[in-house]
């Protein structure tokens, strides 16, 4: 037997705590053969002349600055020297962290089928309360510094953030890795989001965010915060500027019950229009992001006998690897894929493996709404087209409020919400 340090996480920052810089740490006895077998588990991709030789040979401080031992607040200890060269000199791996509070079906699924298609992955938040949209960004800020400063993670290494309830993962983890090595991912090292249609919450940002971004000319250029991705640290920094709050004034840090989406679109604001660099690009072209969010489909199904069938952008011709189910529409959507890509079968999951689990959409994952909620649900595409018209309204610095004489004629204290005054 053999004692071993182990570190433990402050609760803040998450960063190794080490005795002799006066913090706590436990000993613990493990067996020599444990110690061994998690020592080789962890350097399984390595062949064995690549950990062969003097740990500090020729190529030590390459393989050191690659591991990322300088970030901020991550000092690594000389012993754990061969677990960052082990990163330094693996294979690149594609991670997947998701914000989940709550473990649902839909959760259950996309866990699946992103293992079953080569990603590590992890859930963000599971057991922890939720405060606001700001909660996914603190969720994913603890993640990333845990991983970068446990050699879990490279700095370089292609990571996607995504939302557990209303997402599916249908490309492989190969594939994403290949595209976030070329063009036009490679081109620039800043974090990519999803691209959607329709800017919300405020609409009277789009004109501002056009001006900054000309070069997007889809229709889905709209920063979309329920998916983005990028190399590790560059995503640790976004999340990091986002939680910082604005810039452009005194303002606190950005609270946890704020709104995650309004604060994307105003970073990119601040920098645009001040002529700096921009801090995020958007998927544009729909190559690994396809926001469902629309009024009728813009993509088909292909089955070329993969894990899962692939949509194909019927405009930009790409197949995103994550679809997002966002706005109501999106569920709507994402509900007829679940039954037309036979998408539990193709990952090894059956109704009754879920039933156990509440479900976010209007109905279970593979399941066939009624007509009452079929009807319910049509309706959200009428929604949709009043948001494209106050969309339309605000491009010409109108603002325009259809329920405002609605909500005029409703009495606050009538048993009936909809109950017009003096009725």
């Amino acid at each position: 037997r053999v004692k071993l340090k182990v570190c433990h996480a402050s609760r803040a920052g998450l960063q190794p705590m080490l005795g002799r810089h006066g913090r706590r740490r436990s000993i613990i006895g493990v067996h020599c053969c444990a110690l061994l077998c998690g020592t080789l588990y962890r350097l399984r991709p390595l062949s064995f002349s690549a950990t062969s030789g003097p740990l500090r040979g020729p190529g030590w401080r390459q393989a050191r600055d690659r591991t990322g031992l300088r970030l901020a607040g991550c000092k690594v200890p000389s012993q754990r020297a061969m677990r960052r060269l082990a990163v330094a000199a693996r294979a690149e791996r594609a991670h997947v962290l998701s914000i989940a509070t709550e473990y649902r079906q839909e959760a259950a699924i996309l866990q699946r089928s992103a293992e079953l298609l080569g990603y590590r992955f992890q859930f963000c938040g599971i057991g922890e309360p939720w405060i606001g949209w700001g909660t996914k960004l603190v969720q994913y800020q603890r993640s990333l510094e845990r991983d970068l400063c446990s050699g879990e993670m490279a700095p370089d290494d292609p990571v996607m953030l995504i939302d557990a309830w209303d997402t599916m993962i249908i490309g492989p983890a190969d594939e994403f890795r290949h595209k976030m090595a070329h063009a036009p991912y490679a081109i620039d090292p800043v974090p990519w989001t999803a691209g959607e249609r329709i800017c919300g919450p405020d609409f009277f940002k789009a004109n501002r965010i056009d001006a900054v971004t000309p070069d997007m000319k889809t229709p889905w250029r709209y920063p979309n915060a329920g998916a983005m991705c990028g190399r590790a640290a560059g995503m640790l920094q976004l999340t990091e500027d986002l939680l910082a709050g604005s810039r452009t004034s005194d303002s606190e840090p950005f609270p946890e019950d704020g709104n995650d989406q309004d604060r994307l679109h105003a970073h990119l604001l601040e920098l645009g229009e001040a002529k700096k660099p921009l801090p995020y690009q958007v998927d544009s072209r729909c190559g690994i992001f396809q926001c469902l969010y629309e009024a009728e489909s813009f993509w088909k199904l292909e089955d070329d006998g993969g894990i899962l069938p692939r949509l194909r952008n019927t405009l930009t011709g790409e197949r995103p690897i994550v679809l997002h189910g966002n706005g109501h529409t999106g569920r709507w959507f994402m509900t007829g894929l679940w039954r037309d890509m036979d998408f539990l079968r193709r990952v090894g999951l059956t109704p009754g493996d879920l039933q156990h689990l509440p479900h976010d959409g209007p109905v279970a994952p593979g399941g066939v709404p009624d007509a009452a909620t079929e009807q319910n649900w049509l309706s959200t595409f009428q929604l949709y087209r009043i948001y494209e018209q106050q969309l339309q309204k605000a491009r010409q610095g109108i603002l325009w409020d259809p329920w405002k004489g609605l909500n005029e004629r409703v009495d606050p204290a009538s048993p009936s919400p909809m109950a017009p005054k003096g009725r």
